[in-house]
């Protein structure tokens, strides 16, 4: 009888134990939405010091990923997300005679594809630590520029504003109704790019199959999003435009235009840091 009470007590241990244990794995899918500070790290802009701050800008972007995550805790995954990578600039400038109100905003459109490769801890509880390295291909799907100088005494130039909106720049003079267009002969920014992926945080199941995870991420693009080649600019039908050749219109940083020969700007990097929150469904019940 003992013996048969101890094999009870034994076995019902063992069983808590091993039910302890158990741990979701195989193939799932989920979501995820990434908050973050949007930021584009150039040299030159931030040389430029008092003539060109950056602004805090906020970014956003959402997707879906899937992959399989094996016994260990290790996973791998893909997906797709679409986004924003902005940035804000202003400034008050001293030019002899004068004061200028700068302000200005990048905005781009990306399709980003993913493969990260992500460890989850081990143990008995329903949160666990959660980590995240990976690569990633990014798409540039639209892209516009703004900017304005606003000079309060107008003694050194008309007030403008510079609109870049997919190949078209367009100046606009304060008391000037002529048009002051181009057609660039390339893009400004780059179709295609590449970084790298970094996250660090929490996961926890809330059911039988699905869990959520937050996590705080950074994005960093090491290929640069802006197009530093020598670019012409034809003027479109009715412009008075004059003929160009060099980046874009302005004396601010990116907005420089010069010819190729006195002009060498420097890579332009993306570089998003947030918190990532989301989901994930196991499709079977493997364990």
């Amino acid at each position: 009888m003992k013996k048969r009470v101890l094999q009870l007590i034994t076995f019902s241990f063992l069983s808590v134990f091993a039910n302890a244990q158990i741990e979701h794995y195989g193939p799932f899918v989920g979501g995820n939405v990434f908050v973050y500070k949007s930021n584009l790290y150039n040299a030159k802009d931030l040389a430029s010091d008092s003539v060109q701050k950056y602004k805090a800008t906020m970014g956003f972007s959402g997707g879906f990923d899937f992959g399989y995550r094996m016994l260990n805790g290790i996973s791998i995954s893909s997906g797709i997300s679409f986004g924003t990578s902005n940035q804000k600039y202003a400034s008050k400038d001293s030019i002899v005679g004068d004061v200028v109100d700068f302000k200005a905003t990048t905005k781009m459109s990306f399709i980003k594809i993913p493969i990260v490769l992500s460890m989850q801890t081990r143990n008995d509880k329903p949160t666990k630590a959660y980590y995240s390295l990976g690569l990633f291909y990014s798409y540039n799907t639209g892209f516009s520029d703004n900017a304005t100088w606003d000079y309060k005494h107008n003694s050194f130039s008309p007030d403008r504003t510079m609109n870049i909106d997919g190949e078209i720049v367009e100046n606009l003079f304060a008391n000037d109704k002529k048009i002051y267009s181009s057609k660039i002969s390339e893009r400004p920014y780059r179709r295609h790019g590449w970084g790298a992926i970094l996250g660090l945080g929490a996961s926890k199941r809330f059911s039988e199959k699905a869990e959520w995870f937050i996590q705080s991420r950074i994005e960093y693009q090491v290929s640069s999003s802006e197009n530093t080649d020598e670019l012409i600019f034809n003027p479109t039908p009715g412009s008075v435009e004059e003929r160009r050749v060099g980046r874009v219109f302005g004396n601010y940083a990116k907005y420089m235009q010069n010819t190729k020969s006195s002009y060498d700007r420097p890579a332009t990097h993306p570089f998003n840091i947030g918190l990532t929150f989301g989901l994930r469904y196991y499709l079977f019940d493997f364990q």
